[in-house]
């Protein structure tokens, strides 16, 4: 069996948590098991369709209404008898602030290991389960197997696979369960939540991505696209080749050697489009293109194309969302 832990952003199952679902089905599949989720909250039970869409056998939903805000400790308190329980071969769960709170912890209680920020699992020749993340800042990627492990725990990295097509014939067991939190206290508890700094977030996180390549020209040129991400509430990101160069951090990366990104809309600006950078970014729902180059292979993502100079059209866009902004 393959437990995934699923998670809520505001009533709704959050796309980390289908993905890992789907990862979590195709690797049943191949072993020959089935996939059980585990859904901490509380008035959650109209998730449950779109779960077993998306891959679930079984849903169980933990349901209470001290789970309507994370706690750290109350979901480690809820989470761990059935996991006890159903002693699965491995506990998949979102690589998010949620899960690096509470899975460590699991992990030192049961014991088990804990792999972090996975990007690929399955079954090895030998029947263990390979699991792949990156490694040397994203510059490689290392295979990992925990040999007598009778579980494991793991994080998938969000945007790793994206998200598939729904079946929404397929069914789940649903079964809701009230968790006991007698005497549970919740020393960390959630009073509200603040919207992302697109400045600061993790790019694999950000729901809009402005990304440049070698045709900004300069990081002068690379402060226009900072500046255009700031007004869309948008995240920087680029390509190896300014990564190298230093205008641009490493962990803001996109390709093999990087982030997998997987936002609602990714703007490509001066970006050739070599495989090295588009295979990080198969999850975008929305690719815009801006190249001077028509030829580009970048045009061959985009849902919407413009062929002409950044330098011309960026700022034409700042213009323009300033006067909109004014005019408002």
């Amino acid at each position: 069996m393959i437990v995934v832990v699923a998670e809520c952003e505001a009533g709704a199952v959050s796309e980390a948590s289908l993905e890992c679902v789907e990862e979590a089905r195709d690797l049943a599949g191949a072993l020959g098991c089935t996939v059980h989720v585990l859904l901490p909250g509380h008035a959650v039970a109209a998730t449950a369709p779109l779960l077993a869409a998306h891959g679930a056998d079984h849903v169980t939903l933990l349901e209470h209404p001290a789970l309507a805000a994370f706690s750290a400790d109350l979901w480690l308190a809820a989470l761990e008898p059935p996991l006890r329980a159903l002693a699965p071969r491995l506990v998949l769960a979102p690589d998010s602030g949620h899960a690096r709170a509470w899975l460590p912890r699991l992990a030192l209680r049961l014991p088990a290991p804990l792999v972090t920020r996975c990007v690929a699992l399955w079954p090895g020749a030998d029947g263990q389960l390979e699991l792949t993340r990156p490694a040397h800042s994203g510059a490689q990627h290392e295979r990992l197997v925990c040999p007598g492990a009778p579980t494991i725990l793991a994080t998938f990295a969000p945007g790793a696979r994206g998200l598939g097509r729904l079946d929404h014939a397929r069914q789940a067991q649903v079964e809701r369960h009230i968790p006991d939190l007698t005497g549970a206290h919740g020393r960390d508890q959630t009073h509200g939540r603040l919207p992302p700094n697109p400045r600061t977030v993790d790019i694999s996180e950000a729901e809009r991505v402005i990304a440049g390549g070698l045709g900004v020209g300069s990081p002068e040129g690379l402060e226009l696209l900072w500046q255009l991400a700031d007004q869309l509430g948008a995240a920087v990101g680029g390509t190896r080749v300014i990564a190298d160069r230093g205008w641009l951090p490493f962990e803001r990366q996109i390709g093999s050697t990087g982030k997998t990104i997987a936002p609602q809309f990714y703007l490509a600006v001066g970006i050739s489009g070599a495989s090295q950078h588009t295979s990080g970014i198969t999850g975008s729902e929305t690719v815009v293109v801006i190249n001077s180059d028509r030829t580009a292979p970048m045009f061959g993502f985009a849902d919407l194309g413009l062929v002409g100079d950044l330098h011309r059209i960026v700022p034409e866009l700042l213009r323009l969302l300033n006067t909109d902004a004014v005019t408002r």
